[in-house]
């Protein structure tokens, strides 16, 4: 088996970042990180901003990103006369600004919500194995996180999550979660090819704004597939003060944006940001309209699979890199772009609408809750398609059948078997 992240963090994990610095294998460690359930657990956004909140509820969330809020929760440091972090005078590292609630890797770890953090049981192995690792580690160790943001809504198409970590040497990552196991969060994916903005991205933008001003120095901002997206449009919307701050932009296998975005000009000054890294087999990452350079990262999976961050190899303390994308992909990636540029605006919200009727029809919220009932959701979602035109029909199942794959489903081949067999009629 080659090398990935959790051997990563075995065979390096004692390296502090002083030693070796901050990189992309790190990056994705805490885009993975950031899917887990931390409600309850890591101290939220609202929190922060004074509000007061219980388990961090939608409403609260809803109001902490209302433009009334604005920046009234960053109040200015007397001393420094400016927002942010103080230092602490006993570890010698950048610390939290006085009352602004963060935990460490072993607060999480003792909290009696942990055994929620595992709820997606699609990826719950590699979780766990994950979280005990950089409990291990002392390069995450002694990390702290807060500033937890979690939001999502049918009726908004919006699934958004976010959080902050401060590492040992004081500097600060803001991590965007990806799409999630939420019918919504999916639904938002589909919607990325219709819209600009989805309300996701303009949440990633209040978001950095928000969080910044809890933090001195500069900031690298990371996110894995939807999460990757995010990252960049939060950066290219900052404030200029904002904007200076930012190091480096991780973009972990993100798609692109709807057409003429990436000619902007607030894109093209934060570009030379930006790291993209993608798997060899890349379809979310190519998605729509791309930008600049990126890099192929080799990995153990096949197709879809490759998207998730526990298959990317690892070669030493960095990836496995190859010189270009694999072929077949590639073929396919410019198939499904062209696919997309033939039909009208109209058209494609027709059919997103209509593959979405068909998922909703499950009678499910989330991927998790499909997983445990799929024979039942099939056959709720065969009745619905029933009425659909044939042609509408084939490429709704085909699309049902690409969002299992990626989603990474631990169907049985009976469910599979169903979709291919309704598209060969």
């Amino acid at each position: 088996m080659k090398a990935n992240i959790i051997s990563y963090l075995q065979t390096y994990g004692q390296e502090s970042f002083q030693q070796r610095a901050f990189n992309g294998v790190d990056a994705l460690i805490l885009c993975q990180f950031s899917y887990l359930k931390f409600d309850g657990i890591i101290p939220g956004l609202p929190q922060a901003m004074g509000k007061s909140v219980t388990a961090l509820q939608t409403e609260a969330l809803a109001h902490a990103f209302s433009e009334d809020t604005g920046q009234s929760g960053m109040e200015k440091d007397e001393g420094t006369g400016q927002s942010g972090m103080e230092k602490d005078e006993d570890t010698g590292q950048s610390g939290m600004k006085e009352g602004l609630p963060m935990v460490t890797l072993l607060d999480i770890w003792r909290s009696p919500n942990r055994e929620r953090m595992f709820y997606d049981i699609r990826f719950e192995e590699e979780n766990r194995a994950l979280a005990e690792q950089l409990l291990l580690s002392a390069r995450f160790k002694h990390a702290h996180f807060g500033l937890f943001a979690d939001f999502v809504s049918a009726e908004e198409k919006v699934q958004f999550s976010a959080l902050t970590c401060v590492l040992e040497d004081g500097s600060v990552k803001i991590i965007y979660r990806g799409t999630d196991e939420s019918l919504a969060g999916w639904r938002e994916d589909m919607d990325m090819a219709l819209t600009y903005p989805v309300p996701g991205q303009e949440y990633s933008s209040r978001y950095l704004e928000l969080a910044a001003g809890f933090l001195t120095g500069p900031l690298d901002i990371l996110g894995h597939s939807k999460g990757g997206n995010l990252a960049v449009y939060a950066a290219m919307n900052a404030s200029n003060e904002v904007q200076a701050r930012i190091n480096t932009i991780y973009n972990m296998d993100g798609p692109g944006f709807k057409k003429g975005v990436c000619q902007l000009e607030l894109f093209e000054r934060i570009e030379p940001k930006i790291q993209k890294f993608i798997p060899r087999s890349s379809l979310v990452g190519m998605i729509l309209e791309n930008y600049g350079d990126y890099r192929v990262v080799d990995s153990d999976a096949v197709g879809m699979m490759q998207h998730f961050p526990s298959s990317w190899t690892v070669e030493g303390t960095d990836f496995a890199y190859l010189e270009k994308l694999d072929e077949p992909q590639r073929i396919i990636n410019d198939a499904v772009r062209e696919w997309l540029e033939r039909l009208s605006e109209e058209e494609q919200r027709e059919f997103v609408d209509t593959l979405f009727e068909v998922l909703e029809a499950s009678g499910v919220s989330d991927l998790v809750e499909f997983t445990r009932d799929y024979k039942g959701c099939i056959s709720r979602m065969l009745t619905a398609l029933q009425n659909q035109d044939p042609d509408k029909r084939k490429r709704a199942l085909r699309v049902v059948r690409l969002l299992f794959q990626i989603s990474g489903q631990p169907f049985k081949s009976e469910a599979l078997a169903w979709i291919q067999e309704k598209l060969e009629k």
